[in-house]
């Protein structure tokens, strides 16, 4: 009965219109940022070496054209082999600036089942009680198990396994 009356308050929160603010938001959604710099610098440097990979078969194509036939059409590659840098050093200096493509979520998103403040309160001190009492036997426990240790000691080393 709880879940229904949360979801029913996100598919009320989604419909109601979003109120307009004065001031200029300055944090950015998920959903608008772009991608991790480590992996657009890789998608581009992969993208630079294959295009350098074409250049060089660009290059034995012109070599193979022309031994075998002496022809003009041995150019062709040659003239393709010299364009090609230029294009992979903007390319590769261009990166990744799609931004049209951005899905911006629906509706607020609701982290906490409560929207009354006192009963948020008790839903926060139930999770920090049930985390003390976990971190309390966690704690008897080590100590159990320290005292244990202290009183048969550690024998494995003088006795071995048995």
């Amino acid at each position: 009965m709880n879940r229904t009356k949360s979801t029913q308050r996100i598919q009320l929160q989604r419909t109601s219109p979003e109120p307009e603010t004065d001031r200029p938001v300055s944090s950015q959604n998920i959903t608008t940022l772009p991608d991790n710099p480590e992996i657009d610098r890789a998608h581009r440097l992969s993208r630079y070496v294959w295009q350098m990979a074409f250049r060089v078969v660009c290059f034995v194509a012109a070599v193979l054209i022309w031994s075998a036939w002496h022809s003009w059409i041995a150019v062709l590659p040659i003239v393709a082999a010299a364009i090609v840098p230029w294009v992979a050093v903007v390319l590769a200096n261009a990166g990744n600036r799609t931004g049209g493509d951005v899905v911006r979520p629906g509706g607020a998103v609701e982290l906490y089942d409560a929207v009354d403040p006192h009963l948020r309160e008790e839903q926060e001190e139930a999770r920090a009680q049930a985390y003390r009492a976990e971190q309390e036997r966690l704690r008897d426990q080590a100590q159990r198990a320290q005292e244990d240790w202290q009183r048969n000691g550690d024998r494995s080393r003088v006795w071995g396994r048995r």
